[in-house]
């Protein structure tokens, strides 16, 4: 008869191995992914000074007669606007805030709900503080600051240059923005949920930090390591909050009327394979509106800013 000790060691060395390529195969196809993600190719280190003002945490750069005001998207940070941008501020007052309950802004959120205008006032009260010289703004926005940035914008539409979103999920009802969630991605559709789970995960993230900016990048390889782990620092409140008021309320169509009655030029760009605006929203929205253009990059995706800064940069650069 067999004696047991070694088939039991066997049993287990065997799983331990098994379990070990497992975990190869999976840094492996990480790795993989993550050299070839264009938006890691692309994407570097922004510049300048970062400083608390009033409830944000604001990158300031240069010194210009306009300022540019960069709003960043659900997921995500300032930073999500890297260093391919920072040229901007060579001619412009370049400001990149972490919007309030999001990145370095989350201590500002405390335990109310984030809504419209929590995001506007904050935006308003930085911007108070910093007292920047020039007074006249370009305002850009991604994904959902992309929506945030119509409504800033058209409550001093006086002082608007012009408008720029990238990828804005301009939804005119919650069935409609419900319809779409799922493609904005799994976390983001995943913590769109008014459930205890989405609940107790937020909580879990704003408890554990660290460890759930580890999570955030090994479930986004194809994001810099960066942007990834600072993709995950918001509350539920925050979340929730940002989410209904600015996605899925609609909230957003007397704003862009405002601005279009104030001549206010507004860019409504997208990727050609993005697939959270609604397919020919922003064609409609153009032939609507005489001040508004539709711009369309023939092979971005959801992630124009980090995947193609260049081409967002020069866009922007054409409106001061």
């Amino acid at each position: 008869m067999a004696e047991p000790g070694p088939v039991v060691w066997r049993g287990v060395r065997g799983s331990a191995v098994a379990a070990g390529a497992g975990v190869g195969v999976g840094v492996a196809w990480w790795l993989d992914h993550h050299a070839r993600s264009l938006a890691v190719r692309t994407w570097s280190t922004p510049t300048g000074e970062s400083t608390c003002a009033g409830p944000l945490q604001v990158r300031v750069l240069g010194a210009g007669s306009t300022v540019v005001l960069m709003l960043h998207g659900m997921i995500a940070s300032g930073n999500s606007f890297g260093a391919g941008f920072d040229p901007l501020a060579s001619r412009n007052s370049l400001l990149v805030p972490d919007l309030l309950g999001f990145g370095g802004s989350l201590a500002g959120s405390g335990s109310g709900t984030v809504d419209v205008d929590a995001h506007v006032t904050a935006l308003d009260d930085a911007l108070a503080q910093l007292r920047p010289s020039a007074r006249r703004f370009v305002v850009v926005g991604h994904s959902m600051g992309g929506v945030l940035a119509l409504h800033w914008a058209a409550r001093r539409a006086e002082q608007i240059t012009a408008v720029v979103t990238f990828g804005a999920p301009l939804y005119r009802t919650a069935a409609e923005a419900d319809n779409h969630v799922a493609a904005m991605g799994r976390m983001e559709a995943f913590l769109a949920g008014d459930g205890a789970v989405p609940r107790a995960v937020c909580a879990w993230m704003c408890t554990h930090r660290r460890a759930a900016s580890w999570v955030a990048l090994a479930a986004r390889p194809d994001l810099p390591v960066a942007v990834a782990r600072a993709a995950v620092k918001h509350s539920w409140n925050t979340y929730a909050g940002s989410f209904h008021g600015l996605i899925r309320s609609g909230a957003w169509q007397p704003p862009l009327a405002k601005l279009a009655q104030a001549r206010v030029p507004v860019v409504l760009a997208t990727g050609a394979a993005d697939p959270v605006p609604v397919a020919g929203r922003n064609h409609e929205l153009a032939a609507l509106h005489p001040t508004v253009t539709e711009l369309v990059h023939p092979s971005a995706g959801h992630g124009l800013p980090l995947t193609h800064p260049g081409w967002c940069r020069d866009l922007v650069a054409t409106l001061r």
